[in-house]
């Protein structure tokens, strides 16, 4: 089995345990790889997958917190959802593990040790090490993916960057950090979208996007793309698509359109990079990555090697 349950975290005596926080985490390759990843950081660890839905509450968050805390077999979890909830109900409890961590107000990983539970925010690192190096980009959906990939463009030579969202609170928000970055040296706008049709103009332009992202989790978490079919997408453009596994409309219709694509494989394998890096106390290099996107590389999806959009 997979998965676990608050009850057997708090009872686990097995090798060390690193829980995978998620929704839907079965499905997740992660699974198939991880003896591999725990072995490059010299590692006895076990995998479970904890899925809790959405709408989970605050108390469920904070009994997670406890029983990582109060079981010394459990070395700390991965954080894949409920980043933004999960430091709304823990942050009292936790131990700031890095800065990001006050400044985007999530948490993406536990790391247990010495009585204390530290939580980081590693995504925006993870980004930063296979961030395309396009100037001129558009970021669909202003959450947490959204978010780290604010953090990664900054100082990376990023001229623009437009974020669109169809809530003007997650624009509200991602501004607000940006702010508490003290983000600079890189254009940004916040867009508030109604609908695909609007994100067709905005891929439209001017200035053309030279990077267009889907980070809103639409054709995995959710069926559907946030543009339309008629998205105008040109050989110039690079579409990226932050999910390596469902349906990837976005990038189908990207390709039809004879755009160049990425698919989110490179971001999984560094976003698992950063965390079990932390959990472990090990530094976060080119190196190591390299390491873990070797170990990963046979399980890597056929679709998800070469790209073969209709």
């Amino acid at each position: 089995m997979h998965t676990i349950t608050l009850d057997g975290i708090e009872r686990w005596a097995g090798r060390p345990l690193v829980v995978f926080v998620g929704v839907t985490t079965g499905g997740s390759l992660a699974h198939a790889v991880f003896g591999r990843w725990a072995a490059a950081l010299d590692r006895p660890w076990e995998l479970r997958g904890l899925d809790l839905p959405a709408d989970t509450p605050p108390a469920t968050y904070r009994r997670l917190l406890a029983a990582v805390r109060g079981n010394a077999a459990v070395e700390g979890a991965v954080v894949t959802a409920h980043k933004l909830r999960l430091y709304r109900a823990c942050a009292a409890d936790l131990t700031p593990g890095d800065e990001l961590v006050e400044v985007t107000r999530e948490v993406n990983t536990l790391a247990a040790g010495d009585g204390l539970v530290r939580g980081y925010a590693r995504d925006a690192l993870a980004l930063a090490h296979v961030l395309p190096p396009e100037a001129d980009v558009l970021c669909l959906g202003a959450g947490g993916a959204g978010t780290a990939l604010l953090l990664a463009l900054a100082g990376r030579g990023a001229e623009r960057a437009v974020f669109a969202d169809t809530s003007p609170a997650a624009l509200a928000d991602l501004r607000a950090v940006a702010g508490h970055a003290g983000v600079e040296g890189i254009r940004l706008e916040y867009v508030p979208v109604g609908g695909a049709r609007d994100v067709d103009a905005l891929v439209a332009g001017p200035p053309a996007p030279g990077l267009v992202v889907n980070a809103t989790g639409l054709g995995k978490d959710a069926p559907g793309s946030p543009v339309t079919d008629r998205a105008p997408f040109g050989p110039s453009t690079l579409a990226w698509d932050f999910n390596y596994r469902g349906e990837l409309t976005f990038l189908r219709q990207a390709a039809r359109r004879g755009a160049r694509t990425m698919d989110g494989w490179d971001y999984f394998v560094a976003g698992w990079t950063g965390c079990l890096t932390a959990i472990a106390d090990a530094p976060f290099t080119a190196g190591v990555l390299a390491d873990f996107a070797a170990a990963a590389a046979p399980h890597r999806p056929q679709r998800s090697r070469s790209h073969p959009m209709p």
